[in-house]
C-alpha cells in the first residue's frame, strides 16, 4: 500500500495589494543647491495705460476752445506715465511693454499736437483763449468797441498789453471807434489816447465796452488811459 506525498501549502496571499513606488523627482534646484522657487506674478503695466488714456484725453482735449489749456498738463502727465511703464517692464516689475510704447507714443503725439495748434491756430480752425482779433473775425462770442473822443485830436494805442494797433484821431467833437472781438480765456484790454499836439491842452476821454457794456472808462486833459481784464 503507498502511501501520497502531502503537497506542499501555498504560499499566504495577503488582502492588500503593495504598489511600487514610483521614482522620486527632487524639486528643481538652483546651481547653489537650494531649491528654485517659482518666478513671482507681475503686476499690471497701469502708468502705461494711463499714459494711453490722458494721451487719448489730451488730444480731445485739445480742439475745445474755452479748455485747451488743460491738454498740456494732461499730455505731460501721459507722458511721465508712458515712460515710467517702460522703465518697470524693461526691469521686470510689470508687463505689458507694449502698452507703455503705445502711452508714451500717444502722449508725446499730443505734446506736438499742442505745439502746433498754439503757433497754428488758423490751421486747425481754432483760436487760442484770449486772443483779440483786431478787425473783428465773423463767428466769434464776444465783441469789443474801443472808444475814444478828442476835440484836438489823438493818438490812440488800442488791442491788448502784449498786441496793440496805433491809430489817429482827427481833431472832432465825434467820437472814435476801434472794434475787435475774441471768443474766450480773459484777455487784458488796453486803451491809451494822448494829444496830438503837447503844447495844446486838450481834454481827452476813453471808453472800453464789451458786448456793448462799459468795462473801463477814463479821462485827461492830455492823456487817457483805460484797462479792463474781462472774461
Amino acid at each position: 500500500m503507498t502511501t501520497e506525498q502531502p503537497y506542499p501549502a501555498a504560499p499566504a496571499r495577503h488582502s492588500r495589494t503593495t504598489t511600487r513606488p514610483g521614482p522620486h523627482r527632487p524639486a528643481p534646484q538652483t546651481p547653489s543647491g537650494t531649491p528654485q522657487q517659482a518666478p513671482p506674478r507681475r503686476k499690471t503695466n497701469w502708468p502705461g495705460g494711463l499714459g494711453v488714456t490722458l494721451g487719448l484725453a489730451a488730444a480731445g482735449v485739445a480742439f475745445l476752445p474755452d479748455w485747451g489749456f488743460l491738454a498740456w498738463p494732461l499730455a505731460g502727465v501721459g507722458l511721465v506715465g508712458g515712460i515710467a511703464g517702460i522703465v518697470l517692464s524693461s526691469q521686470g516689475t510689470m508687463r505689458g511693454l507694449g502698452v507703455a510704447l503705445t502711452g508714451t507714443a500717444l502722449s508725446a503725439l499730443a505734446v506736438l499736437l499742442c505745439g502746433a495748434m498754439a503757433l497754428y491756430p488758423s490751421m486747425f480752425g481754432t483760436a487760442r483763449a484770449g486772443d483779440l482779433h483786431i478787425p473783428p473775425q465773423p463767428g466769434e462770442k464776444h465783441s469789443v468797441d474801443f472808444v475814444v473822443t478828442s476835440a484836438g485830436g489823438a493818438t490812440v494805442r488800442y488791442g491788448t498789453l502784449n498786441d496793440q494797433r496805433t491809430a489817429s484821431t482827427p481833431p472832432s467833437t465825434d467820437d472814435w471807434h476801434g472794434h475787435a472781438s475774441y471768443s474766450g480765456g480773459a484777455p487784458i484790454l488796453s486803451l491809451t489816447a494822448d494829444t496830438a499836439n503837447a503844447g495844446v491842452t486838450n481834454q481827452i476821454s476813453c471808453q472800453i465796452l464789451v458786448d456793448g457794456k462799459k468795462v473801463a472808462e477814463s479821462s485827461g486833459s492830455s492823456i487817457a488811459l483805460c484797462t479792463s481784464n474781462v472774461e
